[in-house]
Parts: structure tokens; sequence; C-alpha cells
């Protein structure tokens, strides 16, 4: 069985992600979750993750959809999604543990903003590009269309008509930053920035925590299973 991550431009009134859903029904894909975007204007971007029983043809996908008012921007394999809110607790109990680890940001940023891939890189190497440069000036997420992605992301933005790139500092005071790049036409969205956003906040809160409180060490649902099934 094949699973795909879609991301999917539709118009954004009743009834435009119903007709993509028949679109995609036709060509024996099944919707296993949906995540909708915020954008700008008329139109709106939606993630779709599917599966089906064989490969997918984005070619003749595309023009299904665009037949029906819709645009196939990206088209990617994933793994089954599990649930989001697991998803995210789990990433939170992981990080309170060492939450300074660059390993935690980039896990934190792949799985619940949507943006990936991603590069983490330290404060000096990001002053290395102007984006990089800005963002740790300002304190703040710049989102800028750029010629060419800085060099580690550049295998992941081939094309000519330019590219989107972000650069988020970990905090005011920044230890790492967040970099991204994306094909002209696929775009971040307020969602996927407001995502990292609360991300990097999180992360930031785990870290005064974990300063301050060093939690009890208790023993997993597992760990008491087997204690007793031992009796």
């Amino acid at each position: 069985m094949t699973f795909a991550r879609l991301r999917i431009e539709l118009p954004d009134h009743p009834g435009a992600l119903a007709a993509a859903s028949r679109v995609l029904a036709a060509h024996g894909l099944n919707v296993v979750e949906v995540s909708i975007h915020e954008v700008e204007g008329q139109r709106a971007v939606d993630e779709i993750v599917v599966h089906g029983d064989r490969p997918l043809s984005s070619v003749e996908l595309g023009r299904s959809l665009t037949a029906a008012g819709a645009d196939l921007l990206s088209v990617a394999p994933c793994d089954m999604r599990g649930d989001p809110t697991v998803t995210a607790l789990t990433w939170v109990s992981e990080t309170l543990e060492h939450p300074s680890r660059k390993s935690s940001l980039a896990t934190g940023v792949r799985l619940l903003t949507g943006i990936d891939p991603v590069h983490i890189c330290s404060a000096d190497e990001a002053r290395q590009w102007p984006i990089g440069a800005m963002a740790l000036r300002d304190g703040s997420p710049v989102v800028q269309r750029l010629d060419r992605a800085p060099e580690p992301l550049r295998v992941h933005t081939a094309g000519d008509s330019g590219v989107w790139v972000l650069a988020a500092p970990d905090a005011r005071d920044a230890s790492f930053v967040v970099l991204a790049a994306r094909p002209y036409t696929i775009r971040f969205t307020a969602t996927e920035l407001n995502r990292l956003a609360a991300v990097l906040d999180c992360r930031r809160w785990l870290a005064l925590v974990s300063d301050r409180v060093q939690p009890d060490v208790q023993p997993s649902a597992a760990d008491a299973r087997v204690s007793l099934a031992g009796r």
C-alpha cells in the first residue's frame, strides 16, 4: 500500500474540497488526513494524506484536479500518519529531557509544522547568508523569494523560477536557525508559520522547565505490565 502527501490549491468556497475528493477517489486514493491551510486571497491550500494500492501518477492526477478547478502543487511519499495529538505530546515529553538539542528542534519542525525538509544550523553559520542574518537581526522568521536557496537546501529545490526560503531563529538570542526552501510554486502558508512559532515557543518553555525541575522517573505502562506479570 502506498501513502503520499498531496498539497493542493483550490478555490476557497463550499464544495471545492468535495470536488477534489471525488477526483482522488476516482484515482483509487483513500483520504487518510486533511489539513486546511490559510492563504490570502480567494484560494486555499490543503495538505491531504492519501493511500492507494498502486503507485500514484502525479501527471494524470494533476490533470484531473485541474479539470475540477484545483491545482496539484506537490506529491511526496510519507509514512502512515499517527494521531497528531499523540505525536505532539510525545515530542514534548521527549524534548523535555534535552530541550536544547538540535535534533529535538528538527524533529519538532518536521513532525508538527508540515515544513519538510528542514535544515537546522547554528546562528554563526546562518549569518553567512543574508536571509539568515536578517532573521537573526529581527529576531523573527523571514520568508523571501530568492534566485537560489542557501547551499544546504539546494538539493531539495531544483528549478529555474526561483525559490521561497524561510529562516527562523529559535529565540531572540538565538542558538539555532531553522532554514527551509521550496520551489516558487509552493509557498509557505500562514498555518505553517503559526505552527513553527508554536513549536519554537514550546521548546523555549521546555528549556526553562528543564532547568528548574527534574521530574521524578516513573515506570511506563509497559514496565508496570511487566512488573505485574512477574508477581
